[in-house]
């Protein structure tokens, strides 16, 4: 199981959303950094946000991982579904992981040496 340090500070002891639950909507290909980010979105609000987030009203979490050291990049489409399979795994070594998005039609897959959660924001989606 892959943590993510950036979102267990927010979730604390309550469990930090699983990426197959939440809205897959960004896909970015670095192909000079040799990197991969992708954007996830959740309305699973955590318990201990960031102190700026309370001068607003919000009821949604976006949240990009980007994946440094890509290495066997596969895609067969981009467009993000709703149904689909994220898998992240360890392979074979901490420094080595395999990652995959695959739905009926598209799929994404590749190996990467490391992967962070880069950004997080908060906003309101629609009346609270």
């Amino acid at each position: 199981m892959i943590t993510w340090p950036e979102l267990q500070a927010l979730y604390g002891a309550s469990p930090v959303p699983d990426l197959d639950t939440c809205h897959f909507f960004y896909i970015h290909i670095d192909e000079r950094d040799t990197s991969v980010t992708f954007g996830f979105e959740t309305q699973q609000l955590p318990p201990h946000p960031e102190p700026e987030w309370s001068q607003k009203a919000y009821n949604t979490l976006r949240f990009w991982i980007e994946f440094t050291g890509v290495t066997e990049l596969r895609v067969a489409g981009l467009l993000a579904e709703a149904e689909r399979e994220v898998r992240i795994t360890r392979d074979g070594s901490p420094a080595s992981l395999r990652v995959s998005v695959e739905s009926e039609r598209r799929s994404i897959s590749f190996t990467a040496t490391s992967a962070r959660v880069s950004h997080r924001r908060v906003y309101l989606q629609g009346p609270l």
